[in-house]
């Protein structure tokens, strides 16, 4: 125990209002006055404002608590803050010499523990128990009154270890009740400004919480216990969870590991259909001209929503559950379906009563774009040998799975346009384990890279499941025809990737994922019309992409290098992106767009420009058909070429480069 000192409970308020505003001016011109004086040079030093600044934080936070517990001293002796006997108003008079300032009714002096009562961890205790009798009542609006204040306390403490420790063994299953105890059944705001605030605070608290360890090295563990984390985590109300997140912060803010545990634990949850939104009860059921409202509700709060979608704000998270090489599959299952929408509503009996059918279920809204969107975060890892980058290609492979058993289990069905576009994202990013796949793997898995420690993974898929995943991804004539561009783009990156890595023939790769293609295409029997649109969105997607420099790719220290690693990395970069012209930018560059086609599809642009990335031709000074390091073809251009056809460059002549590349693209029928 500290010392016991006497204390009036409204002064100890007006010195921590007093402290609160010292750290806001502190906190708000502390940076402008460092930027100043660095600016003019000034020889004093305000390296410890910081500091000072922290400090009045601190200081506030300790006031804050010590008022608190004294306020209570005092109305256990009896006194009622609120006013003075007789008027109906408090009063703010001087108060004589043994106290300064000014008070209201007059407060009697309390025992107060000084030293144990300005603990953090003694304040959190008190919020608790405001939180507790808050949720005790049973006005919605007195709960929001009694926790405005808890509110203000969690956003002061938000990097504040002790507090943060002490609040959260405690208010988890709290924190879960306040966001059922603050929502509104009635009207079109589920949650009003207020309860919207308070469950902001609470969320950036368990976020900030989420976030802190205990202990160093092998020692630390999270700061947030496992009964805290289980009674988010295995909540029996996990649309109150979902509040948490949905008014938290961004997901960047919470710790990876946790948020794939919730993440993990709604997608269960919604497997088991114990998402239960809260609905309109003001009446017997759902009024017809109430169904839009109702939809946007289910959709709106959604909790899996919430929480996937800061689990996809994270990345790392979404790689967390997907990734998992035991879970994973599960999840991404859950994931690429057709079954991301509301559920609708059948028509009520108004609607019955004007003759329309009442089995029909009407007014879904979609909700594929967020699953889309998880399933790109989960393969979004930057390539190489660290833990997030082999979690990202276990994600790649249990995508890929995920889509060939939809596929087995729904032989007639074809998964929504959101979900199609993020398995082409997903085969845009790993094309080259793809190619390596196509003619050689009969599991999936991950594994190194040609077994370098230096990486990268390599998402590892049988042949039976790629073609499943194609057929799915490109069942769209344009998306067909734009993924063959991109193969043809890569010509270039695959001959240079062959000369520079001894080990790996990323041609013969090609040309394996050209014939799986190629199967797919048969498979997918499109129309004469639909032909032509592949046909089109093929060359100009090609053009595009080498008119944009995709190919002309420099290698770091290109003369030394040395590893299939590297040569990979370089070679796997994404080709789509939103700077991608692909109605235009062939014009801008060739005004014969007939010529360079067929220049295209002889593959001598492509395969010239592999072998000059490789460094094995020299272009000369004075080209006219090279710039910026890309080639722009031109009469002059069939000139080099042909002086230069049966010169050999690595083992083989310019003209055998190209018919192994032309070898790679025109192989036709499944092998």
């Amino acid at each position: 125990m500290g010392e016991f000192v006497g204390v009036n409970p409204v002064n100890l308020a007006e010195l921590a209002k007093r402290l609160q505003r010292l750290h806001e001016v502190l906190a708000r011109n502390g940076p402008i006055i460092q930027q100043k004086m660095r600016q003019w040079d000034s020889e004093v030093s305000f390296a410890q404002l910081p500091r000072l600044t922290g400090s009045a934080l601190n200081d506030t936070r300790d006031m804050n608590a010590r008022t608190a517990k004294a306020y209570g001293l005092a109305r256990e002796n009896g006194w009622n803050p609120a006013m003075l006997p007789g008027l109906p108003f408090p009063v703010r008079r001087p108060l004589p010499a043994d106290g300064p300032g000014l008070i209201g009714p007059r407060s009697p002096y309390v025992q107060l523990d000084w030293d144990t009562t300005g603990q953090s961890g003694y304040q959190a205790e008190q919020d608790v128990q405001a939180l507790k009798d808050a949720l005790a009542g049973k006005d919605p609006e007195a709960v929001r009154v009694g926790l405005a204040g808890v509110r203000e306390h969690l956003t002061q403490h938000l990097d504040d270890r002790p507090y943060l420790a002490a609040f959260w063994a405690q208010a988890g299953p709290l924190a879960l009740q306040a966001a059922r105890a603050l929502c509104n059944r009635t009207g079109a705001a589920l949650f009003s400004t207020e309860s919207a605030s308070i469950l902001r605070a609470l969320g950036s608290s368990l976020a900030a919480a989420s976030q802190m360890r205990v202990g160093t090295g092998k020692d630390g563990r999270p700061l947030l216990a496992p009964e805290t984390r289980a009674a988010i985590t295995k909540s029996s109300d996990p649309w109150s969870v979902g509040m948490l997140f949905k008014y938290g912060p961004d997901g960047r803010s919470w710790d990876s590991h946790f948020l794939a545990e919730v993440t993990r634990s709604m997608l269960d949850a919604r497997a088991a259909g114990k998402i239960q939104v809260p609905t309109p009860s003001d009446h017997g059921g759902i009024l017809d001209q109430d169904r839009v409202l109702y939809q946007k509700r289910l959709a709106d709060f959604d909790p899996v929503l919430a929480v996937m979608d800061r689990a996809t704000q994270n990345g790392q998270a979404a790689r967390h559950v997907l990734g998992d090489p035991d879970s994973g599959l599960k999840y991404a299952k859950m994931l690429v379906s057709d079954d991301w929408h509301t559920p609708g509503v059948k028509v009520g009996p108004y609607g019955k009563a004007s003759g329309a059918d009442p089995s029909l279920t009407v007014d879904r809204i979609d909700l594929t774009s967020h699953a889309a969107e998880f399933l790109n975060a989960a393969v979004s890892a930057p390539r190489g040998a660290s833990d997030d980058a082999k979690e990202s290609a276990w994600s790649v492979v249990h995508i890929v799975q995920a889509t060939s058993e939809f596929a087995k289990l729904h032989p007639d069905k074809v998964l929504p346009h959101e979900i199609r576009q993020s398995l082409i994202y997903t085969a845009d990013r790993y094309f080259p384990d793809f190619a390596a796949s196509a003619d050689h793997s009969v599991s999936n898995g991950v594994k190194l890279r040609s077994g370098e420690p230096t990486g990268p993974y390599l998402a590892w898929v049988a042949r039976p499941d790629l073609k499943s995943f194609l057929r799915q991804a490109l069942h769209e004539p344009k998306d067909f025809g734009r993924f063959q561009g991109t193969m043809d783009a890569r010509i270039s990156a695959s001959v240079t990737s062959t000369i520079k890595d001894k080990k790996q023939n990323y041609l013969v790769e090609m040309a394996s994922l050209y014939g799986l293609l190629s199967s797919v295409h048969a498979d997918l029997k499109f129309e004469d019309g639909a032909e032509k649109d592949i046909k089109a969105q093929r060359i100009q997607t090609a053009l595009s992409l080498i008119f944009e420099g995709f190919g002309a790719f420099n290698f770091s220290n290109s003369d030394r290098l040395d590893t299939s690693a590297q040569v990979f990395l370089a070679a796997a970069q994404p080709v789509l992106s939103e700077k991608l012209r692909t109605d235009n930018a062939a014009n801008a560059v060739r005004a014969s767009r007939e010529e360079f086609r067929e220049q295209l599809l002889d593959v001598k642009v492509s395969v010239t420009q592999g072998l000059i990335n490789a460094g094995a031709v020299r272009v000369p000074t004075e080209a006219s058909w090279f710039r910026n390091g890309t080639i722009a073809p031109d009469t002059n251009f069939n000139d080099w070429y042909s002086l230069h056809e049966n010169q050999e460059l690595h083992g083989q002549t310019l003209v055998q480069w190209v018919q192994a590349a032309e070898h790679a693209m025109n192989i036709q029928g499944p092998r």
